[in-house]
């Protein structure tokens, strides 16, 4: 199987929606260049999709949580996301677009294991703030899992708290628990899941 080729030229919108799925490895769009990660492994997979079953458990039927969708971000050249969780109103999952927007995304979950640390809380932090989604949670799988939560607040995220073990937190205006040990399936392989240190308000701000 070939890997993802590399224009020699800013993405648009439409270049983007046309290129080919890539099996094995994750791609996203920064500012029109595409950024290729290879796919999660098995505990970050994990992860994800328990915690989408447990807001979805929680939440009230209005609200929809999808888990790798992708999300369209304000400003040209275009940024296109993939976030590993999502909260959204269920109007726009019945409308079935291509992708959504940031003003569409009422909560934005990012799991952070391997290399993407630096990504989830300095790049995506910004940009995620910039569109103006109004919660952002970090889930970090060192050992022990801990949640970090940020609020938007004047145009920028508003450290709310790092958590860890069984927390009940505000998610789309809901109050939901989440259990971060029964979240991970081997507390070996979390140790090796991320090797960043622990979310703080300063560490999260792009220098």
């Amino acid at each position: 199987m070939s890997g993802p080729s590399f224009p020699d030229h800013l993405l648009t919108l439409d270049e983007w929606a046309a290129l080919p799925e890539y099996e094995r490895y994750r791609v996203e769009m920064c500012e029109g260049v595409l950024v290729v990660s290879p796919h999660p492994g098995y505990l970050h997979q994990h992860v994800t999709f328990t915690l989408v079953d447990v807001l979805a458990g929680q939440l009230p039927d209005g609200l929809c949580v999808l888990g790798d969708v992708e999300v369209l971000l304000p400003g040209e050249p275009p940024t296109v996301r993939c976030p590993d969780v999502i909260v959204v109103d269920r109007a726009l999952v019945e409308a079935d677009p291509d992708r959504a927007t940031a003003a569409d995304v009422r909560l934005v979950v990012e799991v952070t294991s391997g290399g993407s640390g630096r990504t989830d809380r300095v790049t995506k932090f910004s940009e995620y703030a910039e569109g103006g989604i109004p919660q952002y949670w970090i889930v970090d799988l060192t050992e022990p899992a801990v949640l970090a939560a940020f609020i938007l607040e004047n145009g920028w995220y508003r450290f709310d708290g790092e958590h860890g073990g069984t927390v009940t937190l505000t998610a789309a205006g809901h109050d939901v628990t989440v259990d971060l040990e029964e979240l991970t399936v081997a507390r070996a392989s979390a140790r090796s899941a991320s090797g960043d240190a622990p979310v703080t308000p300063d560490d999260a701000r792009p220098r």
